[in-house]
């Protein structure tokens, strides 16, 4: 289902795509290619002094003849008065060098410190080859290995919830940062989820997810975090810890496996409170290309069964985005990943079973760890229940419309296309057009979007740069499922941008 904005009647539906609620054909999008912007470098120069002087030749060759030898002078003085002379003024000369040094340095040394502060704080790496600038250059390249990932909950007194996290890009300290606001105070503050202690890979992949310990409510929500330290190894940090409520610590999931080096990392929580039946699933590349791991812990209220994971075989980019969101039953999603042909795969995946179906193949470019996420939307109030597409109603159940929002392969802008079970993949470009902007490297996406099939309050968080090193943008993402359907399918709004201290 995905609203046709110029026809403006609602959810199209493809004739002969669904044949009772299963895909009869591969649907496709063909995205022209957006030109890649060239990126202006300077050779590098080098003056190289004369090796040697030139040769001075006397005029003639032969000694000449011996003369009187006069008193020693040096330059018509006697030795012993040019010395003194000469000494007096070596010290005049080198107290004025010497003063004026020292002074020159200190009076430039804040600036200088403050420059040589920027270049360390924003820059993801330094080659060491002097670059000469020239009038065009930007004052530093844009940081290409970060990401984001963001959480939302509503706790029993009605207060709404939002958490970002990223990486701090300080050369001085790589660790994970948590931006934090609730409804109650409406402002953003920011905390380290790491310490010095914890070691974490630069440009590491981040995911986040909520829930309640045992599928108890009474319990404290659990904030968990999965992140990569510098040799591979996978972690998992959890808030509150042990039952402490603000403190943060690793929990079981930590050190049991290692990612490929590139791998990007996504974890989504199931939750099913009358049977206290939950599965915490994350999803990783151990060995790269064409292989994906899943790792699940699964509890049923009574019993809990340690981490066990399994590696699926499948068409996965080295490298490649993963994101995943719920077709219609919780535990029903659908997978995205990036193919070896460089596009956007979606595979049906049950996560009680741990089974992948057939792959749908799209044209939709991506490239390795580009960055990616899926947003849900509720469209079923376009239609009656006599119109509503066979595929979506309440016993195929899948009647979840997915926004998929990921980076051009140069990651200078961002498509938007829907996905549901009658229309396919429909391009939903003009919903985002107006916060796209000019001079942007986009570095990460994350959504809000988690099982719980809320339709509002859904946000993505943009995580960009634009020279000056990474900002953080909140999109709001227009509530769905209800009595107006106009601004449902409208334009995604800017709130504001969230601080970082990165």
């Amino acid at each position: 289902m995905s609203w046709n904005p110029q026809q403006g009647q609602g959810i199209e539906v493809s004739p002969g795509y669904h044949n009772n609620g299963h895909l009869d054909d591969k649907q496709t999008v063909w995205t022209k290619a957006e030109d890649s912007y060239a990126h202006p470098t300077a050779n590098d120069k080098y003056a190289i002094a004369n090796a040697y002087p030139p040769e001075v030749v006397g005029e003639d060759g032969e000694e000449g003849k011996r003369l009187p030898v006069p008193a020693p002078t040096i330059c018509g003085i006697r030795r012993k008065v040019f010395w003194i002379a000469l000494g007096v003024a070596t010290f005049v000369v080198l107290a004025a060098a010497i003063g004026g040094g020292v002074g020159g340095y200190f009076a430039n040394r804040p600036k200088q410190s403050a420059s040589e502060s920027q270049s360390t704080s924003n820059s993801g790496s330094s080659t060491g080859n002097p670059t000469a600038p020239g009038p065009s250059s930007p004052t530093r390249a844009p940081v290409q290995n970060l990401s984001i990932a963001a959480v939302r909950w509503i706790d029993g007194k009605n207060v709404d919830h939002y958490r970002v996290f990223t990486q701090s890009s300080s050369s001085n300290q790589l660790g994970i940062l948590e931006s934090a606001w609730n409804s109650d105070g409406q402002a953003w503050s920011i905390s380290p989820i790491t310490d010095g202690t914890d070691t974490v890979k630069p440009g590491t992949s981040i995911s986040a997810s909520t829930g309640f310990p045992h599928t108890n409510t009474s319990f404290e929500l659990v904030k968990t975090v999965f992140y990569v330290q510098p040799g591979g190894k996978l972690i998992e940090r959890q808030s509150p810890y042990k039952e402490a409520t603000g403190i943060w610590g690793n929990d079981n999931f930590s050190g049991l496996y290692s990612t490929s080096n590139a791998s990007s990392v996504f974890s989504y929580w199931y939750q099913n409170m009358e049977t206290r039946f939950h599965i915490l699933a994350t999803f990783f590349q151990e060995l790269g290309a064409n292989s994906l791991t899943v790792a699940r812990y699964v509890e049923n209220g009574t019993n809990w069964y340690p981490w066990r994971d399994t590696r699926h075989s499948i068409s996965i980019q080295d490298g490649s985005p993963i994101a995943a969101a719920p077709a219609g039953n919780r535990w029903d999603l659908r997978l995205y990943v990036g193919g070896t042909d460089g596009t956007i795969k979606q595979y049906p995946y049950d996560l009680e079973t741990n089974s992948l179906g057939r792959a749908v193949d799209t044209a939709l470019e991506i490239s390795p760890r580009s960055p990616f996420c899926v947003t849900i939307e509720d469209n079923r109030n376009w239609f009656s229940e006599s119109t509503l597409p066979e595929c979506a109603r309440t016993g195929a159940s899948t009647f979840v419309t997915h926004l998929l929002l990921f980076a051009s392969t140069d990651r200078q802008s961002l498509s938007l296309v829907s996905w549901n079970c009658s229309s396919g993949f429909v391009p939903q470009q003009d919903r985002i057009q107006s916060l796209l902007k000019p001079n942007r490297t986009y570095l990460g996406l994350a959504t809000t979007s988690d099982s719980s099939l809320t339709f509002s309050g859904q946000r993505v968080y943009v995580l960009f740069d634009e020279g000056a090193g990474p900002q953080v943008e909140e999109w709001e993402v227009p509530a769905s499922g209800g009595l107006n359907t106009a601004e449902q399918s409208g334009p995604w709004k800017l709130r504001g941008e969230v601080p970082t201290t990165s």
